[in-house]
C-alpha cells in the first residue's frame, strides 16, 4: 500500500473533533472508524476543492467545533469569494442537507455575514454569469 499525499481522510468525533488521518492509518485497517464516536468520516482529495466545502459544510452541519471549522477553513482558503464560485461549480442534486445546515453555520460564524445580505449577494453573482 502507498501513501498518497493528496488523500487524507477525517471524521467527525461525537465530541464536536474534526480529526484528519493519513491514508496509510486508515487502509491498513478496514474497521478502523468503526467506534460509537465517529459521527461521519470523509475521504478528502486535496486537488478537488469540493470535497473540502464538504467536509467543513457537512461538519458544522453535524456540530463539530466552530474553532476547528474555521481553522480548516482558512488552512484550506474556504473564502466568501471561494464560496461564491463553489455554489456557482457545484450542482444542486451534489448539496446535501448537510451541507445547507453547515452553509448557514458558516456564513454566519465563520464569514461573519448577514444571512440575507450574503444571499443577495449569491443572487447578484449567479444573474451577472447568466
Amino acid at each position: 500500500m502507498e501513501n498518497n499525499p493528496k488523500i487524507w481522510y477525517y471524521y467527525l468525533h461525537t465530541n464536536g473533533d474534526l480529526i484528519a488521518k493519513p491514508p496509510i492509518v486508515v487502509e491498513s485497517d478496514s474497521s478502523y472508524f468503526d467506534s460509537p464516536f465517529v459521527k461521519k468520516v470523509w475521504k478528502l482529495d486535496l486537488t478537488d476543492r469540493a470535497d473540502a466545502w464538504k467536509i467543513v459544510l457537512e461538519a458544522l452541519g453535524l456540530g463539530c467545533r466552530l474553532d476547528r471549522a474555521t481553522e480548516l477553513a482558512k488552512h484550506w482558503n474556504l473564502t466568501y469569494e471561494d464560496s461564491l464560485e463553489m455554489l456557482t461549480r457545484i450542482s444542486p442534486n451534489e448539496i446535501t442537507e448537510l451541507m445547507r445546515a453547515g452553509l448557514t453555520i458558516f456564513i454566519e460564524f465563520i464569514l461573519h455575514m448577514d444571512l440575507e445580505i450574503y444571499w443577495d449577494k449569491v443572487k447578484e453573482v449567479l444573474d451577472a454569469k447568466k
